[in-house]
């Protein structure tokens, strides 16, 4: 008897242990930059939409000669991104929510469509923060 309840309490130890795994893995935002920081992977959402869409992640590549951002998503709700855009500075804080240290929001807007927003996130530590930080206007 006291067999069967030692293996049933690892069982369930186990089960524990890898569902807090992948929930852990799961919560992380999934970041990826080239060795120049023109190409990564970070997260991107409309911003002043009304509604308070979710950050979703986008693949990115920062063309420099023409200061823009070609973006690309995989998810359906992301196809409102893909295209290029514009850097156009730091979004308030107010749009932003609460602030993280760690991790730098930069303002977006459509290259044909200057009320089209949109708000990009990517770590502190990217490579590709100073590729972006370059492209701020002056």
């Amino acid at each position: 008897m006291s067999e069967q309840v030692i293996n049933v309490a690892s069982s369930l130890a186990f089960i524990a242990a890898l569902s807090a795994m992948i929930w852990w893995l799961r919560s992380r935002a999934g970041h990826w930059s080239s060795e120049d920081g023109t190409r990564c992977i970070c997260q991107m959402k409309l911003a002043l939409t009304g509604a308070s869409p979710k950050w979703i992640e986008a693949r990115i590549v920062i063309d420099t000669e023409n200061a823009v951002v070609l973006c690309k998503t995989r998810s359906k709700r992301g196809r409102a991104l893909h295209g290029m855009w514009k850097v156009i500075g730091v979004p308030h804080a107010s749009h932003v929510g609460a602030p993280d240290s760690s991790i730098r929001t930069y303002a977006l807007c459509r290259t044909n469509d200057n009320d089209v927003l949109a708000m990009l996130r990517i770590p502190l530590h990217s490579r590709s923060v100073s590729v972006l930080d370059a492209l701020l206007p002056h």
